[in-house]
């Protein structure tokens, strides 16, 4: 007999719930991923992706959070820690333009994002032919990356199972001010400002695809009023790691979330 398969590893990776306030309540960025991308193809996400080896940035790079206490919190070491949080200001900068640094203490600015040296650090990081490490571009325009408007929301890991499989820590984050969203055409086809609520709705009448994870952490969120009620609400929580099972039921395999009483088909 042939000895079973090894579960694919999840690979450690970072999603950032950027939020802004309007006068319909606090909106969030959502991003459309291209048709032809390897996961979730199609689908409305959050900008996000996994964790780089060069994400583990030395000291004078970053600032913001205690490191020792952010991995206590998420059940992990100060480098994995360090890692997560990185990723999810790189991506998204990378994938929706918007980019957590100050320069000399002042915070990067709408015009600062539309030079070239930002244009084509952002243009790198997508390449898809290129795997870019942005360390030095990093230490040569003087920037700092501000960790500390990261905040820890939850928790999801993909089940065992499928041929990708992601160690998901979501974040949320008020958006920079003065510094305009946008999609990167690469990865991502189409953004949208929108409240949790029209987001739920779109997806509960089949005019947007938004998978699992993504219309829970929506719902979550949808009972704050404020960018920094939410904000200050996951400042206050430790979040559960959330690892739904594919298990067949009633000959179809479906995907069970034993946190919600709930299961999808995949």
């Amino acid at each position: 007999m042939n000895a079973p398969t090894p579960p694919v590893p999840a690979v450690d990776s970072s999603t950032v719930m950027v939020l802004r306030d309007e006068a319909s309540g606090v909106e969030v960025l959502m991003l459309e991923r291209h048709l032809d991308s390897d996961f979730v193809g199609g689908a409305y996400v959050f900008p996000g992706g996994k964790v780089d080896r060069s994400d583990r940035l030395d000291e004078d790079l970053w600032r913001g959070i205690d490191l020792d206490l952010e991995a206590r919190r998420m059940d992990t070491t100060p480098d994995v820690a360090l890692g997560l949080f990185v990723a999810g200001v790189r991506e998204t900068f990378e994938e929706a333009g918007l980019l957590f640094a100050t320069r000399d203490g002042d915070q990067i600015s709408g015009d600062d994002l539309r030079t070239e040296s930002f244009t084509s650090a952002r243009s790198r990081l997508n390449s898809r032919t290129e795997r870019w490490d942005w360390t030095e571009w990093l230490r040569s325009e003087g920037l700092v990356l501000e960790l500390g408007e990261l905040t820890w929301w939850s928790w999801w890991v993909t089940p065992i199972g499928v041929h990708r499989r992601y160690d998901t820590r979501f974040f949320v984050a008020s958006a920079p001010p003065g510094q305009e969203a946008g999609h990167d055409e690469i990865e991502t086809v189409h953004s949208v400002w929108t409240t949790p609520k029209r987001a739920l709705a779109a997806a509960a009448e089949g005019r947007a695809m938004v998978i699992l994870p993504t219309r829970k952490n929506l719902e979550q969120l949808d009972v704050h009023t404020t960018a920094q009620a939410a904000v200050d609400w996951a400042a206050g929580q430790l979040p559960p790691r959330i690892g739904p099972e594919i298990v067949t039921e009633g000959g179809r395999v479906v995907v069970r979330h034993e946190s919600f009483g709930s299961t999808e088909e995949m």
